[in-house]
């Protein structure tokens, strides 16, 4: 029996939060205080009289380092801003302000990413958030700049769109366009048989990735049955795992587009967008191939180190500071007390140099300092690093005679433990080796330590 195949296409319209200090048409903080309505104002909130500032610069830019990233053709001049009017609880204007709608010119179009042609790029402000269970309306959100990265419908499954939108979200967070942990909202067209759908509002990867499996599923079945799909949209409700429509697909004609009179035309500069190109770092795939080629790092060790930008060029700092054994300094011990004090190297009130750990790994292979004293002298890196000569404690190794003391010290202090080593219990040296470290805060060797304490142990 012949296996019967469907002809899916899947697209997708991603909105992702523009990484700016100010809403789109206001001066209003995209962050800070989270209390409910505590970062509004009357333009945000649609006041009626209220009218908009000029358009967020920094919005504007970020557009352009996406749209460059891309390749796509970026639109200089007679770019209007449109209104999208439609009625909801959430849109205290009745209509949304965006660059995009039938006869738009929108920021730019065309464009390629992993294989994947786009559409078109465009800026556009976040409606407010309405809880429809309590009925409240928060307008922090509303203002908030908008990219809308619209792509052909190339995708076939849904591995496929989770995969692609990780690269997406890896290769923006290198030019810090869109905001850190403030997340996606993808809006997913899907189609088999008849027309498409469009599922609105899926926010997560896991959301989007069972929504997608859902509805192509429901299609083919329906399809089966004799049951002609029209142009929906519709909400995936995760608790029951299936789509639920919202209603009939709305048109272009149905938001009643129209240019927005209180808004000047964009006229992008050709000397400002040269600019901006000029500084773009490069690229996650780039990073990934001088790693592994260049710098010799294995696949897993390169994967870390360009899961974040700051982190694959402090290391590349290491190695232009003749430190050739400097990876696992970072992929593990860098992140572990990154980590343990819940912070990156992005955060404003972290300043990791990679000189002074460069300093701190010479002292560990010069034998100035042990491995274990300079992950003492490491911990104290956050918030600040700072050169050896400024560490408060003691750095430098002991010597063998006063290893031999301490050995002697432990010895004398923890008989029991002594005994259970002598018994055939291996494990017990470990805990008097422990205690040796201890008392020399780390500066006595390890090996040394133990063959000390073997030494004395056994006569």
């Amino acid at each position: 029996m012949t296996e019967r195949t469907f002809p899916i296409k899947i697209g997708l319209e991603i909105h992702g939060y523009l990484d700016t200090h100010e809403k789109l048409f206001c001066m209003c903080k995209t962050n800070g205080d989270e209390k409910p309505n505590s970062r509004i104002c009357p333009i945000c909130t649609g006041t009626p009289g209220s009218k908009p500032m000029a358009p967020n610069i920094e919005a504007i830019k970020k557009v352009i380092q996406i749209a460059l990233i891309f390749k796509s053709r970026i639109n200089y001049s007679n770019i209007a801003w449109q209104r999208k009017h439609y009625n909801w609880a959430d849109n205290p204007k009745g209509y949304q302000t965006t660059i995009s709608g039938a006869h738009a010119t929108t920021n730019a179009i065309g464009g390629k990413f992993k294989g994947i042609n786009l559409t078109e790029l465009h800026l556009e402000e976040d409606p407010a958030q309405w809880n429809p269970d309590s009925g409240k309306i928060n307008y922090n959100r509303s203002g908030l700049p908008l990219i809308e990265i619209v792509t052909e419908p190339e995708f076939s499954d849904s591995e496929q769109v989770v995969e692609w939108l990780k690269s997406l979200l890896l290769t923006l967070s290198y030019i810090k366009a869109v905001r850190k942990n403030a997340g996606i909202k993808v809006d997913v067209n899907v189609s088999t048989y008849g027309e498409r759908v469009e599922m609105k509002n899926l926010n997560s990867l896991e959301k989007i990735k069972k929504a997608i499996n859902y509805e192509i599923a429901r299609q083919v079945e329906n399809y089966e049955k004799g049951v002609v799909q029209t142009r929906d949209t519709l909400a995936f409700d995760e608790k029951l795992g299936k789509t639920i429509k919202m209603r009939s697909k709305e048109g272009a004609t149905d938001y009643r587009f129209i240019s927005d009179p209180d808004l000047p035309l964009i006229k992008i500069d050709k000397k400002l967008t040269n600019e901006i190109k000029a500084k773009l770092p490069e690229m996650p795939e780039v990073k990934l191939e001088k790693l592994l080629k260049l710098h010799k790092v294995g696949e897993k060790d390169a994967k870390i180190l360009t899961k974040n930008l700051e982190l694959v060029e402090f290391f590349e700092e290491l190695v232009k500071n003749d430190i050739a054994n400097g990876l696992p300094w970072v992929t593990v011990e860098l992140l572990r007390i990154l980590n343990y004090n819940k912070k990156t190297l992005e955060d404003e009130d972290v300043e990791i140099l990679p000189e002074h750990l460069a300093e701190l790994i010479k002292a560990v292979e010069d034998g100035k300092i042990t491995k274990l004293k300079g992950k003492q002298i490491m911990n104290d890196f956050i918030p600040k690093s700072f050169s050896l000569a400024e560490h408060k404690g003691e750095v430098s190794n002991i010597d063998k005679t006063a290893i031999e003391n301490l050995c002697r010290q432990v010895i004398s202090e923890n008989e029991k433990v002594v005994s259970e080593y002598q018994g055939g219990k291996t494990a017990s040296l470990n805990y008097l080796i422990g205690q040796v470290m201890r008392l020399s805060e780390r500066r006595a060797d390890f090996r040394t330590a133990g063959d000390c304490l073997k030494e004395m142990i056994n006569g």
